[in-house]
């Protein structure tokens, strides 16, 4: 009962990455429509893999999903570059969470079990699925450890855990930065104060449905899901 609630709840936080992020492709063009375009696709790919109708079916077509992340991970490199290029290095760090995020989506891709098989992340295992097929949602994650066992079998677990440990960290300190950034709001320059501005809280609060919102919201779905289901696949 706990994994099915606990898979429930990942599914929301997803569709909220993916919704907030929809919004924000709305609302902003060029390469921040692709980061956004992105990051729905994330969020919609967490969405599936947590729920626990769908989660073993999203393994058992994982080597699509992983090729789509891998693809956005690409871009989120030409998208650094392209930054570096025009500012500096930097400017290095305004792909940098995509490129993290979409390999972060491809290794968790890989570690999930299909409807009869295993994890493709196996590194050279037998295959052996230790009942994955017959577990559903986050079960299947948590209690089938698909990265532990897989990893074992080569010999690589603590190295595989400490990697998904980092990404979890990275990802819990990504979205603190990311609402402490959102409260401190916009860096302006200086400019002649207007005549009639008395209130200077009042320009720096956000609308509610604007593009800084919206990416806060997918953000916040997005890292803590992301955080949540690599921790409990290295449980």
């Amino acid at each position: 009962m706990t994994g099915q609630l606990l898979g429930w709840t990942l599914v929301v936080l997803g569709a909220g990455a993916a919704l907030g992020n929809l919004v924000r492709m709305a609302l902003v063009d060029g390469w921040a429509r692709f980061e956004a375009g992105a990051e729905v696709a994330m969020g919609a790919g967490m969405a599936v893999m947590a729920a626990p109708p769908t989660a073993l079916h999203y393994g058992t077509y994982g080597l699509w999903w992983a090729a789509v992340f891998a693809l956005f991970c690409v871009g989120g490199v030409a998208l650094s570059v392209r930054h570096v290029r025009r500012g500096g290095i930097r400017q290095l760090g305004h792909g940098a969470h995509l490129v993290i995020g979409s390999a972060a989506m491809v290794l968790m891709t890989l570690a999930m079990p299909g409807e009869s098989t295993g994890p493709t992340l196996a590194l050279g295992a037998s295959g052996h699925g230790h009942g994955h097929g017959a577990m559903a949602g986050m079960q299947g994650v948590g209690g089938g450890h698909g990265v532990t066992e897989a990893a074992a079998s080569s010999g690589s677990a603590v190295l595989w855990r400490a990697a998904f440990w980092a990404l979890a960290a990275y990802f819990v300190v990504f979205v603190a930065l990311a609402v402490r950034a959102h409260l401190r709001g916009p860096v302006a320059a200086p400019a002649a104060p207007a005549p009639r501005a008395r209130h200077r809280r009042a320009a720096r609060t956000p609308a509610v449905l604007s593009a800084s919102s919206a990416r806060l919201a997918g953000h916040i779905g997005m890292g803590g899901s992301m955080a949540t289901m690599l921790l409990m696949m290295t449980a």
